[in-house]
């Protein structure tokens, strides 16, 4: 349906790949991609593009989907067993990290982070300021994948430290809210909760 393709969009695709296909050709190149540049004119140096091969002049980009590659890089692997492909993501993977890390908060969660955030086409969109709990679930799987991909056993201690986090503040007993912002230099929860913040947290 586009012109190139699409993180986020890609893990499920590459999925659907190997389901008729048995391989994962594809996505592979679609993944190599990413690997034929170093920097980005236009984005935030760490940053990866939303969409690729394709040209973000303007300095549009979201920071979420970039976090849906290390998750898909960990899937590839099960899939594929190509170590030797995913190894060669690792500097990007952690200069992406180095990135997000500089919007953690005093509890060690992403806050204000900058870009176009995008949860969902839903309600989820608008609730993405101060403390957006979908995006924070994302990190904290990113972590997981980054961790156990790359050995970095202290991403996966700053994963379960943002899991407590969110369990604390989000979950209300019920249901996981979706955002805190900035009362009187107070983090307060706003009450919100959407269907997909629901399945962030499960998944």
């Amino acid at each position: 349906r586009e012109r190139a393709g699409w993180l986020c969009d890609s893990f499920f695709t590459a999925r659907t790949e190997y389901c008729l296909t048995g391989k994962n050709v594809i996505e592979k190149s679609f993944l190599e991609n990413f690997l034929r540049e170093e920097n980005y004119e236009g984005l935030p140096k760490g940053m990866l593009p939303m969409c690729y091969p394709s040209d973000h002049l303007t300095g549009e980009y979201i920071p979420n989907w970039a976090l849906w590659l290390v998750i898909e890089l960990e899937d590839f692997l099960k899939r594929n067993g190509d170590c030797v492909f995913v190894e060669q993501f690792q500097t990007k993977v952690e200069r992406l990290l180095e990135w997000f890390m500089s919007f953690e908060n005093e509890d060690g969660l992403l806050e204000n982070l900058s870009g176009w955030i995008f949860v969902e086409w839903s309600k989820a969109n608008e609730l993405v300021q101060d403390v957006n709990y979908p995006t924070n679930m994302l990190y904290h799987a990113a972590l997981l994948a980054a961790g156990r991909l790359y050995g970095r056993k202290d991403y996966i201690e700053k994963a379960e430290r943002i899991k407590t986090m969110i369990l604390q503040q989000s979950f209300d007993g019920t249901f996981f809210m979706d955002n805190a912002v900035r009362k009187d230099g107070v983090l307060t929860v706003t009450g919100e909760h959407t269907e997909v913040c629901q399945y962030y947290a499960f998944l």
